[in-house]
């Protein structure tokens, strides 16, 4: 569990974010051209053991340059009209080991996260986004599509 610090900024939003990240080479010694991609998921709130639910993602999204390892703070969402309020935002961030500095993002972002089980002892569903401009990231790409089924057992 991650825990808000004192070096944070006081307005620091410390919602929950499901992180999803995969890459062409999960070893412990990447290669130099090795690339990959994390895609952000933040609710509002979020309440475990809630039972499924769908959100639908329609939105803008300005992700700022920041490390890797970095807290995902500063992003901005503007809803589309059929974005679901209950979720706050979604957006990609891409990494490789010799990547150049980030630079800010805008992504245009749609899709859906859909919970086929929301217990107190597992989470089960897709997530499915497309995201039309730059990944953001180290290595960003022009654009990128999503589609993952997620099982956690808790």
């Amino acid at each position: 569990m991650i825990a808000p610090n004192a070096n944070w900024p006081s307005d620091f939003d410390f919602e929950p974010v499901f992180t999803l990240c995969n890459s062409d080479n999960v070893t412990k010694e990447p290669r130099a051209d090795s690339r990959g991609l994390c895609v952000h998921v933040d609710f509002e709130s979020f309440a475990k053991g809630s039972g499924p639910a769908s959100y639908a993602i329609e939105g803008t999204v300005q992700v700022p340059a920041q490390g890797f390892m970095e807290i995902n703070y500063g992003v901005l969402f503007e809803p589309g009209p059929g974005h679901d309020p209950g979720l706050k935002e979604a957006w990609t961030r891409s990494f490789c080991p010799d990547g150049d500095d980030e630079v800010d993002a805008t992504q245009q972002v749609s899709g859906r996260f859909v919970l086929e089980e929301n217990s107190e002892d597992r989470l089960q569903g897709q997530l499915e986004l497309t995201v039309q401009g730059p990944t953001g990231g180290t290595c960003p790409g022009e654009a990128a599509e999503v589609d993952v089924d997620f099982n956690f057992s808790m």
